[in-house]
């Protein structure tokens, strides 16, 4: 996307309106600049307020309350005026940074399956195990935490009879408690070894296709990842008061709620950046280490030699840093 479309996109093409006033108000956003613009300013906020409209109410049911965990709301619909939310996010920031770039046994065994050297019953099982072993070293995916984690990132689309029937039967509870116990009780791994998890798991099967295509092969890791990554597909805000924005006729109030389109934005700008909200409050924790991830697993797969004096590279850089803080 050059700037100026960017510019120009930014206040002649219109987000969708869905509006009836005093019934329903929906904004959906997909032009990426638009999506920063909303996310930035100080009165768009999550999570949406349950008292605002009909529509809140059903929201905040079925996001904070069916997938809070023992009584906490998963980070993603935390507020942020959260100082907690904002410290943690900072300090598993950091911590994900030590640990990007670095081999493990989940990696290799991801570029295993993009290679086609291994076969899984479920690689959704091994990239769970990946995303909680960036919280905890002792984290353990099984089949049974997997099909829980899959339960919770689903739970946002899925339709009513289903989410009435896994909550009255207890299948949605249960999803829950195994999460949480693998978890040790870490509402921010739980998010990541379901919500997030399953997005991840996603773009690694798509890396499998990719890997199956020969002219796929010459391109680089950033142009396969910019192809293959799965982002979000949407995320909710609201509004504490009224807000005026260049690109909208009118203006937003506290029953508008906010939907980002961000895969969509995505597709638009092809920008990692988008896929992550990397220059915001939101930011995913995880931005740098799990693109990075992919690339490494792409690269063990299809270019060993590369990857692995990059390897020798990033840990000759870290035994001279460790030396020079010590």
């Amino acid at each position: 996307m050059t700037a100026k479309h960017t510019t120009n996109a930014f206040r002649t093409i219109k987000p969708l309106r869905l509006r009836i006033p005093n019934v329903i108000d929906i904004l959906l956003v997909s032009e990426p600049e638009q999506i920063a613009w909303l996310n930035q300013h100080s009165a768009v906020t999550r999570p949406t307020d349950p008292t605002r409209s009909w529509l809140h109410r059903l929201l905040d049911a079925r996001l904070r309350t069916d997938l809070g965990v023992d009584g906490k709301p998963l980070p993603v619909f935390q507020p942020r005026t959260d100082d907690r939310r904002a410290e943690r996010q900072k300090a598993l920031y950091a911590g994900f940074e030590t640990l990007r770039g670095l081999p493990g046994e989940e990696r290799n065994a991801i570029a295993d399956y993009l290679s086609g050297r291994k076969q899984f019953s479920e690689i959704g099982v091994v990239v769970q195990q990946w995303c909680g072993r960036l919280f905890s070293d002792r984290y353990r995916s099984t089949q049974e935490t997997y099909e829980a984690g899959r339960l919770l990132s689903g739970w946002a689309s899925a339709p009513p009879w289903r989410t009435i029937r896994d909550r009255l039967d207890g299948k949605l509870a249960h999803a829950k408690a195994v999460l949480a116990t693998a978890a040790g009780g870490d509402v921010h791994c739980v998010h990541g070894t379901s919500i997030g998890m399953e997005n991840v798991a996603k773009t690694v099967r798509k890396l499998r296709k990719a890997s199956a295509c020969p002219e796929k092969l010459k391109a680089s890791p950033d142009e396969i990842l910019r192809e293959c990554l799965v982002a979000p597909p949407l995320l909710l805000r609201g509004c504490d008061d009224v807000v005026g924005a260049p690109f909208l006729d009118h203006p937003l109030t506290p029953r508008t709620l906010i939907v980002f389109l961000v895969a969509r934005a995505f597709a638009k700008s092809g920008d990692l950046d988008v896929a992550f909200l990397s220059d915001s409050w939101s930011a995913c924790p995880a931005r740098r280490v799990i693109p990075e991830m992919l690339r490494a697993a792409w690269r063990t797969a299809h270019h060993p030699d590369a990857e692995v004096e990059r390897s020798l590279s990033i840990n000759s850089w870290g035994r001279r840093w460790h030396r020079a803080v010590s």
